[in-house]
This record gives structure tokens, sequence and C-alpha cells, in this order.
């Protein structure tokens, strides 16, 4: 589905609508996607620039920064057989609150 741009082809199908509408679902689901509030900030900032990337890059490298630290949150409770791969909700905030002290704490 995906054209290899900025965009989509439009689904043929309505199985092909329904995984369309599935995807998107998954991924503005904040349970699957810890980055969801980053990832709007990205499209209000495009929406509001005319979809000039240019002047959005502040959002995209602040997106960009969460994906990978999820990442890695993800990576290492996979390696320690923690499961979900993801942590819950509740315990995200205190997991960033422990990074942001941490990287102070480092940079003092």
């Amino acid at each position: 589905m995906f054209n290899g741009s900025y965009g989509y082809e439009e689904p043929k199908s309505k199985e092909e609508r329904d995984e369309f509408r599935n995807k998107l679902r998954q991924h503005k689901n904040e349970i699957n996607n810890p980055c969801i509030k980053e990832n709007d900030m990205v499209f209000k900032c495009l929406e509001n620039n005319n979809y000039q990337h240019d002047k959005c890059t502040d959002y995209f490298q602040n997106y960009n920064s969460c994906k990978t630290f999820w990442g890695k949150i993800r990576a290492e409770r996979r390696q320690q057989g923690k499961v979900p791969h993801l942590p819950p909700l509740e315990e995200r905030e205190k997991i960033r609150a422990h990074y942001v002290t941490s990287k102070k704490s480092a940079n003092t």
C-alpha cells in the first residue's frame, strides 16, 4: 500500500481498506506507540507550515529521539525476558523521568 513517496496509494479492495484502517488504528494507539504525542506534533507543524519539512526539523529530531529511546527500552526489556516488551503506560513516565534525571546528573 505504501507507494514509496510520502503518501499512500488508495486501497482498492475492502480487505485492503480494512487492513489500512487497522494499521492506522494500531499506529495511533498510544499503547503501541509511546511517541504518539511527538508524532502528532510533527504533523501539526507540517500542516501549519504547508508541509515544508525544513521548518519542522526540530519536531522530526524530537520524534526520532523518542523512537530511538523507546526502541532501546524495548530491546532491553526483550533481552531481560520482560513481557510486554514495551512498558505499560503507567510505567512509562517513571522510566522517562529516570532517564532525564540520569542525563542531567551526567552532564553536571
